[in-house]
């Protein structure tokens, strides 16, 4: 059974602290016992999302099986278009990467392989986008709003992904 949950948020300045006290980001803080509740693959959530321009309402979704889970952050309720969308994390048992989804490796913490695809705009731009594997799960950020420039952009990522490998599962 596949459950959806739509919480608008406004972005207090404190942060939830799991079972291991290291912080969650704020953002992401309702919906985590949801997540728990409905997936079984490690979670792993940065404590702090360095995104810019999110100064209004942000709605965050998530939904989560057995296999893995989404999390999605969009200035609309049920946003279904990029123009709207922020961005989403993801985690994918036994997942890969798909084919030309990264242009390049990046090294993160704990001897972790990540994956970084910049800012690509075509018909309509996809945010930049780091992946990783962790525990035979394939996980994936990938937020507007993180840089000006393909570096600044994967070092941003790169530190959101490193703060969620270090602490830990939730």
């Amino acid at each position: 059974m596949l459950t959806v949950f739509n919480h608008p948020i406004n972005l207090p300045n404190n942060v939830l602290a799991t079972q291991n006290s290291t912080p969650v980001a704020a953002e992401l803080q309702e919906i985590l016992p949801q997540i728990k509740e409905q997936t079984q693959v490690p979670i792993l959530l940065p404590t702090q999302l360095l995104i810019t321009g999110t100064d209004r309402k942000i709605y965050v979704e998530g939904k989560g099986t057995s296999n893995g889970y989404e999390i999605t952050l969009a200035f609309e309720s049920n946003c279904t278009g990029n123009a709207c969308l922020i961005g989403y994390i993801s985690a994918e048992k036994g997942g890969k990467s798909l084919e030309d989804e990264f242009s390049r490796e990046l090294s993160l913490v704990q001897n972790i392989k990540g994956y970084f695809r910049p800012l690509t705009c075509a018909a309509s731009c996809a945010p930049p986008i780091i992946g990783w594997e962790y525990k035979e799960v394939f996980y994936r950020m990938a937020f507007k709003g993180v840089g000006q420039s393909p570096e600044i952009e994967g070092d941003t990522l790169a530190k959101m992904a490193n703060s969620a490998i270090e602490a830990g599962e939730r």
